[in-house]
């Protein structure tokens, strides 16, 4: 496996079987990304170089935002190389030269670099024919998605939308802050059921975003089709962020979703607490997902729970029991997703208390449901 400028833009895909390298290749997997060009890695589960070639290769063809698949066949080693049914190698080298590049989405202005994004959970799938379990990820045996990154005149730092395959009626969105790494399985939801995920931009010369950027990137947006009321989505210090530009713009948005939050900004001179009247005001739904370890549990998300509800302000929180800061996505998505699709579809009360057996208890007593605890 040497990739070479001679022959990437017209080889469709390329197939390795307990692939070796050196640095040179490694250094080279940038050029076969940017082409788009599709990799398909099978490999023994004790193959010694394993560890050395095939799983550095694919993390970094990740990294650069191209499509890799691995195949790893438990118990095997070095030989026998390939499947003793090639079906779904040969089925991934029909595909890969029969696929066409999607048009750019018309949101997409001239210039612009697209990568990919999917999902690197593993499945672990029985195949009979090779007497033995194959662990499975990749684009091969999950959706993949469109991540396109481009500026707009006026705003510092990049804009990266996340593109579903069908929009959603009404092109509902994330406006969030923080890179989407591929473990955000809320993101994935998401993009699942057709919303488009949206990182704000952050200037390269301030720590941190600035407002009147994220209203350019707002404007434009809208103006191109999608929603006038997206879901504001942040992890950790980005939930900050989120909050703090959803404060200045309370009806511009259907809800909030946090990941164990760190409610401070340096979009705004105000803490996001002080932006909770203008919120509870305008009836937006907040969520967040917690640890029950995690260190700013109590100190933010209760306190701005407890806040918040004072303020007739609507605030679910799932807390997840015993787990610390990681990993940040809930261990349950189905009421997550059904809160944020709500909201957006204004189904959603945003200020009755939570029926008991719903999202929680209309008390304060917290229940528990699946290892986690839900506080309404």
């Amino acid at each position: 496996m040497r990739p070479g400028p001679k022959w990437m833009d017209t080889r469709g895909c390329v197939y390795a079987d307990n692939p070796g390298g050196n640095a040179e290749m490694l250094a080279r997997l940038g050029d076969l990304a940017a082409h788009d060009v599709p990799l398909l890695e099978v490999c023994g589960s004790i193959d010694p170089i394993l560890g050395r070639w095939a799983l550095r290769i694919e993390a970094l063809y990740q990294q650069f935002g191209g499509r890799i698949t691995l195949m790893i066949k438990e118990g095997a080693g070095h030989h026998p190389h390939s499947l003793r049914n090639p079906k779904p190698i040969a089925d991934f080298i029909e595909q890969s030269f029969k696929s066409t590049p999607s048009p750019a989405p018309d949101f997409v202005p001239a210039k612009y670099t697209r990568t990919c994004y999917y999902s690197i959970e593993d499945s672990y799938r029985d195949y009979p024919e090779e007497g033995t379990h194959i662990t499975c990820r990749g684009p091969l045996f999950t959706e993949c998605y469109g991540r396109y990154a481009f500026d707009l005149p006026g705003v510092e730092g990049t804009i990266d939308v996340i593109a579903p395959r069908v929009a959603a009626p009404g092109k509902p969105w994330v406006f969030r802050a923080g890179f989407v790494n591929r473990d955000a399985l809320v993101d994935l939801g998401l993009l699942a059921h057709g919303f488009h995920i949206v990182t704000g931009p952050v200037p390269y010369n301030a720590d941190g975003p600035v407002r009147a950027h994220w209203d350019t990137a707002y404007d434009y947006l809208v103006g191109h089709g999608f929603s006038a009321k997206p879901v504001m989505e942040g992890a950790g210090g980005a939930a900050g962020e989120a909050y703090a530009w959803a404060a200045e713009n309370p009806d511009k948005v259907s809800c909030i979703y946090a990941e164990n939050p760190l409610l401070r900004s340096k979009m705004s001179k105000t803490p996001p607490l002080e932006g909770f009247p203008r919120l509870a005001k305008a009836g937006v739904p907040l969520v967040h997902v917690c640890g029950s370890l995690d260190p700013w549990l109590e100190k933010q998300t209760l306190v701005a729970q407890k806040r918040y509800q004072e303020l007739g302000g609507r605030m679910t929180v799932i807390v997840k029991t015993g787990q610390g800061h990681y990993p940040l996505a809930p261990t349950d998505l189905a009421p997550v997703l059904e809160i944020i699709t709500q909201s957006v579809n204004g189904r959603l009360p945003s200020s009755a208390p939570v029926p008991p057996g719903k999202h929680g208890s209309s008390s304060k007593s917290p229940t528990y449901v699946k290892g986690s605890m839900r506080l309404s």
